[in-house]
């Protein structure tokens, strides 16, 4: 029995931590003012065991983030590139994306040609093809006709972008100015001077024929200023031969004759520029509303068309009715030296369309 009693007493101490077994002499650590921050860095050397395995898992999601972000940039990129250049898509949502992204539908010389110049305009032909022409673009001829839309106003948003590279070079710029006048030309309902409101004409003519707001026809009146300013600033033959032509009528020769010899307009040259028109033709943004202010046997100045250069002299005019001459030299360099850009190569087009036939000389 005391043997067994000595054996439970030797276990049971063998349980006890040695600090606190009679005798010891190794004290429990005591914290005081020199031994602080020896057991601070003891107690943040435990906590760091817990702290790396989270700083691990917070750089591997951000680096999971970033995959995840590049592959879902790349698809969207590789998806937009097919939509845009293989598909040729128009819809709203991508004529947005073109323009937050300056992304190309061809370059001219150098010069890219903007995808939502390009969406602007044939966005606009097919939503008049589809609300006023009720064209199937489903159909064989739907799908022609829609191809000669793109076709030409792919060439027209080309020309611009070659008109801007030209007005940079020769200091050309297009005012808010101008732009606002021809909105304002546009505006006039009839010829006694009554306009629309610029609301009215964006709800009832813009939206309603076109699918554009007003501000995106503000930037259509800007590209047809610009391309008209350069045309006149780069044919310098052409302004020549209208000096002369003013220069020989101002010498007093015959109006009929100079018609003959040097005007470019087929249909009433051989009549001697002879015109009439009802006075309700006569539009105030037509080069013949000069007509109006002339009297009989009057000649006018040099008028600057949309591509031509004019001179007329009023005949007779009625009420209801005039008749004039017309002297008509029409602007070539500008489309001229586009052709010779096509025909050497230097228009490059990222989207497939049938060359137009006006190109194929």
């Amino acid at each position: 029995m005391a043997d067994a009693k000595h054996k439970l007493t030797d276990k049971l101490a063998g349980k006890i931590p040695k600090s606190f077994k009679k005798g010891s002499k190794t004290p429990p650590t005591k914290i005081t003012n020199e031994t602080i921050a020896e057991h601070r860095e003891q107690i943040l050397a435990g906590g760091r065991k817990f702290k790396y395995p989270v700083q691990y898992s917070k750089h591997k999601i951000l680096i999971n983030a970033i995959i995840v972000s590049v592959v879902a940039l790349v698809l969207f990129s590789v998806w937009s590139f097919v939509m845009l250049y293989r598909n040729q898509a128009t819809s709203d949502f991508f004529y947005s994306m073109t323009k937050v992204l300056p992304v190309p539908v061809a370059n001219v010389n150098g010069e890219n040609v903007s995808y939502q110049d390009y969406l602007r305009y044939v966005r606009s032909d097919i939503f008049y093809m589809q609300n006023q022409s009720k064209v199937d673009l489903a159909s064989d001829d739907g799908k022609s006709e829609l191809e000669h839309h793109k076709r030409k106003e792919l060439d027209n948003v080309e020309k611009i972008a070659y008109a801007r590279q030209l007005a940079r070079g020769k200091n050309i710029t297009v005012s808010g100015q101008e732009i606002d006048t021809a909105l304002n030309d546009s505006l006039k309902a009839n010829k006694n001077g009554a306009t629309m409101s610029q609301h009215d004409y964006e709800s009832n003519v813009l939206k309603q024929y076109f699918g554009w707001t007003i501000d995106e026809y503000r930037a259509v009146l800007a590209d047809r200023i610009l391309e008209k300013k350069v045309s006149f600033a780069v044919d310098t033959s052409a302004k020549d031969k209208i000096n002369t032509v003013k220069q020989r009528l101002d010498k007093g020769d015959d109006f009929a004759s100079v018609v003959r010899e040097m005007s470019d307009d087929d249909v009433t040259r051989e009549n001697g520029g002879g015109m009439s028109a009802s006075i309700d033709d006569l539009d105030s943004n037509s080069y013949i509303s000069m007509v109006r202010k002339l009297e009989p046997g009057q000649i006018s100045g040099i008028i600057e068309g949309v591509d031509a250069y004019y001179i007329v002299k009023l005949d007779s005019k009625t009420d209801t009715k005039v008749d004039f001459l017309l002297i008509k030299v029409s602007l070539t360099k500008f489309d001229n030296d586009f052709k010779s850009l096509v025909k050497s190569g230097k228009v490059k087009e990222y989207i497939t369309i049938p060359a137009s036939k006006e190109l194929d000389v």
